[in-house]
């Protein structure tokens, strides 16, 4: 063969090799650690790609939408509103640029173009958007979290950094602002409307100068237990009330509620007190919760109590006398 013949042989084959390696390599500089879609309330940043998901991005910001509505319509409260016009879902190409709670930005790759994601208006105030992060599993959300992570959804108040500084950096990076909600992809209505009823609990608090993280948890999560009972299923509401109702036969208030019981037990002591007070009135307790515990387990438990069919006083029996 002629020696021109075959370096040009060997040009023409090295030219398809580079140009078929180019297809499918990224582009430099565009993002594939995440996808953006924005949701009525902020946006939703997907771990990989937005196709990847067998729950599609339009079914999840609807179902999340909802959840947001019905957690705030729990408490007699109507959702923050975009103070500006904002459509979704709508996936945009580009990364986020955090500046503060107040500035949340996504920048295309390819034009430099930012886009503001607007700040919410609710009661008076503006709130900062609220970024979702959905993974498909929770082995995943425990590697790109980091060790420290668990397996369950989470609302988180501040920049992800101060409670998972083992992340990976594109989370550090989409979870900078300052209300974020952590979750799988597949997530059922009564995740959702318990994280969004924590979002509500951190506004509501933020408006109403009292510091949610002195709300005993039994409190904190029996409200988020509570806005989500109406999805939950009913099977599995029956064995927490036989739970609560055991519970409650061996231990009292005072002594404490542990972690496996916070949730089973503060949805009963929170769906009474609101059965009692109203969800106006349940609210206006929250400052009493946070300055003298002791008082209000004083006050409302023995009511608690009997509302399970026990005793009001932990320790009698049923028939003894006073």
């Amino acid at each position: 063969m002629d020696e021109r013949l075959t370096t040009r042989c060997w040009r023409t084959a090295i030219l398809v090799m580079v140009l078929a390696f180019a297809s499918v390599v990224p582009v430099v500089g565009q993002n594939s650690d995440y996808s953006i879609t924005s949701w009525a309330y902020g946006i939703v940043v997907w771990p990989g790609r937005v196709s990847a998901y067998l729950t599609g991005p339009e079914h999840f910001v609807d179902q999340l939408a909802s959840a947001a509505r019905e957690a705030f319509a729990f408490w007699g409260f109507d959702p923050p509103e975009p103070v500006d016009t904002w459509e979704y879902p709508v996936t945009y190409p580009g990364r986020l640029r955090i500046v503060g709670p107040h500035d949340v930005r996504i920048v295309d790759d390819s034009t430099g173009e930012e886009t503001l994601v607007p700040n919410l208006a609710w009661e008076g105030h503006h709130l900062s958007p609220l970024i979702v992060i959905p993974f498909v599993g929770g082995w995943r959300m425990l590697d790109a979290l980091g060790a420290t992570a668990t397996f369950g959804a989470l609302f988180i108040h501040s920049p992800l950094v101060r409670s998972y500084p083992d992340a990976e950096d594109w989370v550090h990076e989409a979870g900078r602002g300052y209300r974020t909600v952590v979750c799988a992809s597949y997530a059922g209505d009564d995740v959702l409307i318990h994280e969004c009823t924590h979002w509500f609990q951190w506004e509501w608090c933020a408006v109403n100068d009292v510091v949610p993280q002195l709300i005993p948890p039994v409190i904190l999560e029996g409200m988020a237990e509570a806005a989500s009972a109406r999805a939950e299923n009913p099977v599995f509401a029956a064995w927490e009330r036989r739970a609560v109702i055991d519970w409650a036969e061996e231990r009292c208030l005072p002594d404490g509620v542990g972690p496996a019981s916070v949730y089973t037990v503060g949805e009963s002591l929170v769906t009474y007190l609101v059965g009692e007070l109203g969800p106006e009135g349940f609210l206006a307790t929250l400052g009493n919760w946070v300055v003298r515990p002791a008082e209000m387990i004083d006050l409302y438990e023995p009511g608690w109590r009997e509302s399970l069919g026990l005793p009001p006083e932990y320790g009698t029996k049923q028939g003894d006398s006073d």
